[in-house]
């Protein structure tokens, strides 16, 4: 017959207790924890303006972008023909969001005699002119590069085609923190804003003609 002793056994009640202390510490354990994630934002300019000062509308229509590259985490490439989610690494807001705001401020500093806007207003009387973009491409390389490639189309208050442009833009990145991501995306979508500000410029002196 096996004995034991009297030491070797623990009660119901002291595991319990045991059980909950080791919960606890890992619970403080996990707490103390830094939080490892960081936080990324577009970057642009901002500028007062009334529609008193309008001559004439600018809807920016749609901008959209590829789903690979639509999600919370920076999508960087890793390869030609690899890319890697960041987890740790993210946008404070949905990025077609934010390209479509910095799109909508830029264009309003560059064209301070539109009315720039996301959707039309059913009462306005001034020209008006459609803006549709389509960002066909956004590569992220650390260390090396971010390159944009986009198509947009200008279309008159009728949605008649007025002008088409296809650009590609890069910016060399020097480092490879993501720090510098942000603000270089924001560079090259400044760099075409000024692309797009010229083409709506001449789309409105195309219609006066």
């Amino acid at each position: 017959m096996i004995k034991f002793n009297q030491y070797s056994l623990i009660s119901h009640q002291q595991l319990l207790r045991k059980l909950g202390v080791a919960a606890l510490v890992t619970t403080l354990v996990a707490c103390a924890s830094p939080n490892k994630d960081r936080f990324y934002q577009l970057t642009y300019a901002n500028q007062d303006h009334t529609s008193d000062d309008a001559k004439y509308d600018v809807i920016l229509d749609t901008v959209t972008i590829p789903d690979g590259i639509n999600r919370p985490q920076l999508v960087v490439q890793k390869s030609p023909t690899e890319s890697q989610i960041l987890d740790e690494q993210r946008w404070v807001a949905p990025l077609d969001e934010q390209i479509r705001q910095t799109f909508l401020a830029n264009l309003q500093a560059q064209l301070p005699e539109a009315w720039l806007a996301l959707r039309a207003d059913t009462h306005a009387t001034l020209p008006r002119y459609f803006v549709h973009a389509e960002i066909q491409q956004l590569q992220i390389t650390p260390g090396q590069d971010i390159a944009i490639d986009i198509v947009w189309t200008i279309s008159d208050t009728n949605k008649k085609p007025l002008r088409r442009q296809h650009l590609r833009r890069s910016m060399a990145l020097n480092s490879a923190d993501y720090g510098g991501i942000a603000p270089a995306i924001s560079s090259v979508l400044r760099s075409i804003s000024e692309n797009m500000a010229k083409d709506i410029l001449q789309a409105t002196q195309q219609r006066l003609k």
